[in-house]
């Protein structure tokens, strides 16, 4: 995924913006299942019910990479350890 590609993505899909920093922030409080697996299930999730559009893949491209940049986030920040 492009830088330019998801700056567009984002602007045009801001709610899947919103999304995807959300689930990221989920799964940093507790996951058992793998950052992408979460990351995935919630996408689908937040999908559900919907009829497929030609937009999913740009929709995708703007929760992705919000849900990376609120991780990235949260690693600079110091709110991840391991333990």
């Amino acid at each position: 995924m492009g830088v330019e590609q998801a700056l567009t993505a984002g602007l045009q899909f801001p709610l899947f913006v919103r999304a995807g920093s959300r689930a990221a922030e989920l799964w940093l409080g507790q996951s058992a299942r793998s950052m992408a697996d979460f990351r995935d299930h919630r996408f689908a999730h937040l999908l559900g019910g919907l009829a497929p559009a030609p937009s999913d893949e740009d929709r995708r491209t703007a929760f992705n990479a919000a849900f990376a940049r609120r991780i990235a986030s949260a690693i600079v920040h110091g709110e991840v350890s391991h333990g």
